[in-house]
């Protein structure tokens, strides 16, 4: 498995893709049968492939630098700075403890689950091919926006590919750190702000004015930008970045 993963990068990630989904998909059900929520029994499935996958490539991720360059994540971190501006400045409040415990289950789970699968093991498994980190870069934010394509069931088409673009640049981001500070845990603790800060609103904005559009075009730009330049960007003659 470990050695078809490095050969064949790109075909591993689409049938690892697959069979995490059909495991989280398994444990949703069981939890059904238990009459457990389905939002919390699908992030209780994610949860637990994630970590099955994290103890499978336990060796690839020893020693992780959740310390190294802290400042590398400020960028990733506006994406939840964004979340908070978006949902106060569009008259919602935010919720008691009930929302910040299921925000906080909620989060941890796409979280955990898409950052070992779409950063951890597949830039892994790109690098050990011989690709360049720019490559990586998109390989891996590509594949992890299109994957968001599937929720064109149930929502508009242009919600859909919104979403899609967003995640896009989200993705260039969280590769761009991940990249540079072979930090597992500082990606997964990005992804989970972005999306715990979306979670303890006690109403989902309904539309969006102009000037959040364009606060948010900007923000994408900038952010892909930055992304791109820290990962073509060579390491000082003394090493650090």
């Amino acid at each position: 498995m470990f050695k078809f993963g490095e050969k064949h990068p790109v075909i591993f990630e689409i049938i690892l893709i697959v069979a995490a989904f059909i495991g989280a998909a398994i444990i949703t059900v069981m939890g059904s049968i238990v009459y457990m929520p389905p939002e919390l029994s699908a992030a209780i499935g994610r949860i637990a492939v994630g970590i099955v996958l994290i103890i499978i490539y336990r060796s690839i991720f020893k020693g992780d630098q959740f310390l190294k360059n802290p400042l590398l994540l400020i960028p990733a971190l506006m994406f939840s700075v964004w979340n908070l501006f978006y949902y106060l400045s569009s008259g919602k409040v935010i919720g008691g403890m009930p929302f910040f415990v299921d925000g906080f289950i909620l989060a941890i789970a796409p979280a955990l689950f898409e950052e070992v699968i779409f950063r951890g093991i597949f830039i892994h498994n790109l690098k050990k091919k011989g690709n360049s980190d720019i490559k990586c870069l998109f390989l891996s934010a590509i594949i992890f926006s299109v994957v968001h394509l599937t929720n064109m069931v149930g929502m508009s088409p242009a919600l859909v590919l919104l979403q899609t673009g967003y995640s896009l640049v989200i993705g260039l981001v969280l590769a761009a750190v991940y990249l540079k500070n072979n930090s597992l845990i500082q990606v997964i603790v990005a992804h989970f702000l972005i999306d715990f800060t979306t979670h303890i609103f006690t109403e989902q904005p309904t539309s969006s004015s102009h000037l959040h559009m364009v606060l948010l075009g900007i923000l994408l730009v900038a952010e892909s930008v930055f992304a791109v330049m820290i990962t073509v960007r060579k390491p000082s003659a003394t090493g650090n970045e």
